[in-house]
């Protein structure tokens, strides 16, 4: 499989001609491959460039779930790897992946490492799971080996197992979930581990944002940089395309590799929005020969950087993810994502666990309840929360204070195994 090699010492100029050619390899592919795509482009124009990329219908996850198999574009002999999403929000999606697809993944993964500093003289932790039809543990332990580095396969074990590693083999580098790094911290607390003496000094942190819409850290963020020097890198992943973004030393936003996916940020219509407005991230892959997509929309609100990075890297960056574009509420004007308001409540001390409820309200409006796990009373509480939520989200939801056993009933109704922090009863 061809790349670009020296896609990132092009200027945007470059970087667009290069995309404008992918794209009419990839539409010729798809038309010619992929059973969805040839009926859905039978009637639809040629395009000369991604700026008439527009003109192309969307394609919706729902599209995936509903015919799944008629994406794949190979015979079932030619699958290396099948991944596939959590099913947490619908149906399970599964996507193929040929060997050149993997390969693909791999060099996708070998560049953001290399743009945030990892070398072949680095010792990686892997801390997430390769099984599972999981995509982000193959993905980042395929390109930590084409990028020559040591890897060690630890996946998701306990923090005491991460802590022993730690001072027995002394990787310099981990990749783990943001939360799963403070929980590591906590065992080191705990131990009387100094958090300096732990040896990496890099992470890459996916599966939770770690940044505010402004680039700062947000308060998990911040509990992560309690190591001091640590130097930590944002993700953004997605399973169905079989692609990641990632911030660079400067952390402004995420990057791509240009020359395997092309990203929009369009409105509910799929027009594109004004750089640095939110809406909907849309991408289209690149290279990809089992299960490519066509403009496909992610579900994932966000905002798009223009021009080239104080870095030095042109090409398409895209900001912190906002919030799920089906979890948009409306109050009194203001929109406002559950997102928002659980970076407010995560500053507030004495709150065991909470559970954001949406309620259809006034026409065009929302009600949004917010209830409280607080094992002991705390005068004013529920007044500590209006405000926090009011000063990051501008919006003032009804609060309710509850005890931590009560808020978990309701998180865990339905005898869910995972707690839903957000539960949509609007009709």
């Amino acid at each position: 499989m061809k790349f670009t090699d020296d896609i990132f010492n092009k200027t945007q100029g470059e970087i667009t001609r290069i995309q404008d050619s992918l794209l009419g390899e990839t539409l010729d592919y798809v038309r010619k491959n992929s059973p969805f795509y040839a009926e859905r482009f039978k009637d639809k124009p040629r395009l000369s460039g991604v700026e008439e990329i527009t003109g192309l219908p969307l394609t919706s996850k729902e599209d995936l779930q509903r015919d799944n198999g008629a994406f794949l574009c190979v015979g079932k002999e030619r699958v290396s790897e099948v991944v596939a999403t959590t099913g947490t929000t619908g149906t399970q999606v599964f996507v193929w992946l040929t060997e050149n697809d993997v390969i693909r993944v791999a060099e996708n993964e070998k560049r953001h490492f290399q743009n945030a500093g990892f070398t072949p003289s680095d010792a990686v932790l892997l801390s997430v799971t390769l099984d599972n039809l999981f995509i982000a543990g193959m993905a980042y332990y395929a390109g930590l080996k084409r990028l020559g580095a040591t890897v060690v396969r630890l996946g998701p074990q306990s923090p005491k197992k991460h802590l022993e590693l730690f001072e027995t083999l002394g990787p310099s580098g981990i990749v783990a979930v943001p939360s799963f790094v403070a929980a590591v911290y906590k065992q080191a607390d705990k131990e009387g581990i100094p958090l300096g003496s732990l040896p990496f000094n890099k992470a890459v942190l996916i599966g939770e944002t770690i940044r505010n819409a402004d680039f700062t850290s947000n308060t998990l963020g911040n509990i992560v940089q309690r190591k001091a020097l640590l130097e930590t890198f944002s993700t953004y992943g997605l399973t169905e395309a079989a692609i990641a973004f990632c911030e660079c030393p400067v952390k402004k936003g995420f990057h791509s590799n240009p020359d395997m996916v092309f990203a929009e940020v369009v409105d509910d219509e799929g027009r594109p929005v004004p750089d640095g407005a939110p809406g909907e991230l849309v991408v289209t892959t690149f290279g990809v020969e089992a299960t490519p997509l066509i403009r496909y929309c992610t579900g994932d609100v966000t905002f798009k950087i223009p021009g080239t990075c104080p870095c030095g890297r042109a090409g398409a960056r895209i900001g912190p993810i906002i919030g799920r574009k089906a979890q948009r509420l409306k109050l009194k004007g203001t929109t406002v994502y559950p997102r928002t308001i659980e970076n407010a409540l995560a500053e507030i001390e004495g709150i065991e666990n909470y559970v954001i409820e949406a309620y259809s309200g006034p026409v065009n409006e929302d009600r949004i309840v917010v209830k409280i796990g607080a094992n002991a009373t705390q005068p004013g509480l529920a007044d500590t929360v209006r405000e926090a939520i009011k000063a990051k989200a501008r919006v003032t939801p009804q609060v309710e204070i509850l005890t931590p056993g009560e808020v978990d009933k309701i998180l865990f109704e339905g005898n869910r195994r995972k707690p839903l922090v957000f539960i949509d009863r609007r009709r």
